[in-house]
């Protein structure tokens, strides 16, 4: 009997050192918040209120996935928030009376990629800091959309807008694909050879490369992706704005980071959810929400993601003992279908 409860305790051990253990864990937080403002507060649980905090965390599901893609290969993007800026002030160019959507769109594609593929290649070509080389982006895409757009300007199609914060219930349908893309990408994480690669490259790439992996391939092509999930965010603001304006989506960057250092996902690389990631950007667009509900002046929106975030990165790093242990000793194996070992 006291081995079997040794057993148990020590798969326990092991599921809260894990990968998914944060999701559980951040939905608990999550469901615990809403029911205690809602005693607070019943106004929380009105329709109006639920539509617009679901509507408002559909852009968070995409940035943070795309951050969240470029941390599980050892990199980093400063410059995600700046380019959902940048690709609101394209479409605010054509997708407005007398333009072309389809344009528009296309427009709003090849700058997500072209972003991508710069970043990619500055970090993995030029071999920069990614910090450096997305911070140079941060700027140069800040320039940019000041430049197009000094002042905001170009209403969007109100159809267009419409369409975008179309709902199914209280549920609007852009937050509903964000999650079924993150499910997605989580299946991909584990199940495919993409995946696979990107956390091994994360994990040790010396001996990703070992391997047969193309490391600076995989890299590069996490810095594209990740332009292109910033794609759906821009869009999504885009409505939510209703105007070219670049300014309010430099949020979007910290909130990114915020939102996988909740999720768990190593900063070294090699680890992480995206499963784990949903249950963050709720939490996280959560806390921005309650502030006015229990009668907090907006300085609580603020610190309350700091409070949080600094809170889950120390129990994080206490159920996995050091976070420092991000390398394998050379020759250790490092991937598998099942995840990276």
């Amino acid at each position: 009997a006291r081995e079997e409860t040794d057993g148990r305790r020590h798969r326990l051990r092991a599921w809260l050192r894990g990968d998914h253990a944060p999701a559980v864990a951040l939905a608990a937080v999550f469901v615990a918040l809403a029911v205690a403002v809602a005693t607070t507060n019943g106004a929380y649980f009105s329709p109006f209120n639920l539509n617009n905090l679901l509507f408002m965390i559909a852009p968070l599901l995409f940035v943070g996935a795309a951050q969240q893609v470029v941390v599980l290969g050892s990199g980093f993007d400063l410059s995600v928030g700046p380019l959902m800026g940048f690709l609101v002030v394209l479409s605010s160019f054509w997708i407005v009376d007398g333009g072309n959507l389809y344009v528009g769109l296309a427009l709003m594609l090849a700058g997500a990629v072209g972003v991508g593929v710069i970043n990619g290649l500055l970090v993995t070509r030029f071999g920069i800091s990614p910090v450096v080389a997305t911070l140079a982006m941060f700027m140069a895409l800040q320039g940019l959309y000041l430049l197009l757009r000094s002042t905001p300007g170009g209403v969007i199609f109100a159809g267009v807008s419409d369409m975008i914060q179309a709902r199914v219930g209280l549920v609007p349908i852009a937050t509903i694909a964000g999650v079924v893309l993150l499910v997605l990408l989580e299946v991909a994480l584990r199940r495919t050879r993409w995946g696979v690669q990107l956390r091994a490259v994360g994990s040790h790439d010396a001996a990703a490369a070992r391997l047969g992996i193309r490391v600076g391939w995989v890299r590069f092509l996490s810095y594209v992706l990740c332009s292109l999930l910033v794609l759906p965010a821009a869009v999504i603001l885009m409505a939510q704005i209703g105007i070219g304006d670049g300014r309010p989506s430099l949020s979007y960057t910290l909130a990114s980071v915020t939102v996988v250092v909740l999720a768990g996902t190593s900063i070294f690389g090699g680890r992480g959810s995206f499963l784990a990631v949903i249950a963050a950007a709720f939490l996280v667009q959560q806390i921005l929400n309650v502030s006015p509900f229990l009668g907090l002046s907006q300085a609580w929106s603020y610190w309350l993601p700091g409070l949080v975030t600094l809170a889950a990165a120390g129990l994080y790093a206490a159920l996995r003992g050091s976070g420092r242990r991000r390398r394998r000793p050379r020759g250790a194996a490092i991937a598998s279908p099942g995840g990276v070992s």
